[in-house]
């Protein structure tokens, strides 16, 4: 593997480490395996009978009711730290996803060993009837070691070209590798690709960006997740231009609800996703306010522009999907605020 790396390729909130603790990301040491609570008895919402996304989704489409997934990181720096499923309410998330670390799990001999891969299992053995997505990227990926990851028979995968990028790498677009993967399990697997409405940073032009959405399509993409923005306009625009592209499978939108101003302003950092200075004043304005003056504003905000996009004439969207960064707190705020205005 070449050293020939740049860590300039934004793929959204896939990856958020903690502001205060980011010097501990080269240390697996540090980092411990989030552990989970879910209720005893099931929750009013029932998983779909299918195990595949792209088959629970259309149906869900179909009935025009809506629906939510969660992303979640396989590491913690707190070793106590518990996910909660039962703070969801009366619908659980129809889906969870994992997200991959490329740089680190590539280091990873064994596949069966990632991080990602270890929560995908214990979910599923948790919880059978859960919809699990695990996240692969194309960093350090060969195809010997992408056809031990589909051994692992997931039925959902999200695939992303990842957050570090070398040039030597075999898979070099986020399209070779649905396509290869397409070529291998035929329609025994559910795949995901990101979208991004405001274009992708290392991209030029949103036509560009666009022609590539279009061609991780062609080669069997099945849902697209867009990845993070601030702007419903913006979400919009995207959404109706491949429409007119004649992209056609479910768009789900990729949300990050921000719990203080460190995180949001580190998030925007990461993912050179810039939100209108109007916005960003109003919430530095409650951060001074305080942490529960902010937390309230930040899930006003982004329900606001939920259900903007959710209205929107010739959209049709029933789908969103939580950048939780291991935290529900600010997601069930979202959910208590998008209940009193739709089923969710």
């Amino acid at each position: 593997m070449s050293s020939n790396i740049s860590n300039t390729t934004h793929l959204g909130a896939h990856f958020l480490p903690d502001v205060h603790t980011t010097t501990k990301l080269e240390s697996a040491k540090c980092s411990y395996e989030p552990k989970f609570r879910f209720r005893e008895q099931p929750q009013l919402c029932k998983y779909p009978k299918t195990q595949h996304l792209k088959i629970a989704i259309a149906e869900k489409i179909e009935k025009k009711e809506y629906f939510y997934g969660i992303e979640i990181l396989a590491r913690s720096y707190n070793s106590k730290l518990v996910l909660d499923y039962t703070k969801f309410g009366k619908m659980l998330p129809l889906f969870t996803s994992i997200v991959w670390l490329g740089l680190d799990y590539s280091r990873i001999t064994n596949v069966e060993k990632v991080g990602s891969v270890r929560v995908a299992k214990k979910l599923k053995d948790k919880q059978h009837e859960m919809l699990i997505a695990p996240h692969l990227s194309c960093y350090g990926l060969d195809t010997k070691r992408l056809n031990e990851f589909i051994k692992l028979n997931f039925t959902n995968i999200v695939i992303v070209r990842g957050d570090q990028y070398d040039n030597e790498q075999e898979f070099k677009y986020a399209s070779q590798l649905v396509a290869q993967i397409k070529r291998e399990c035929q329609d025994s697997i559910t795949i995901a690709v990101a979208g991004h409405p405001e274009g992708h940073p290392s991209i030029s032009t949103m036509q560009e960006d666009m022609k590539f959405l279009v061609e991780k399509i062609s080669v069997g993409a099945d849902l697209i997740i867009t990845q993070v923005c601030f702007n419903a306009q913006s979400l919009i625009d995207f959404i109706k231009t491949c429409r007119l592209n004649s992209i056609n499978i479910p768009i789900i939108l990729g949300i990050f609800v921000p719990d203080n101003i460190k995180s949001l302003l580190f998030l925007m950092e990461l993912t050179k996703i810039e939100m209108l200075p109007e916005d960003l004043e109003q919430y530095r304005y409650y951060a001074e306010k305080g942490k529960d003056e902010f937390r309230f504003f930040a899930a006003q905000k982004v329900t606001q522009m939920i259900l903007t996009v959710l209205e929107a004439e010739n959209v049709n969207i029933y789908g969103i999907h939580f950048f939780t960064m291991n935290k529900f707190g600010m997601v069930t705020k979202v959910l208590e605020e998008l209940r009193k205005y739709i089923k969710i």
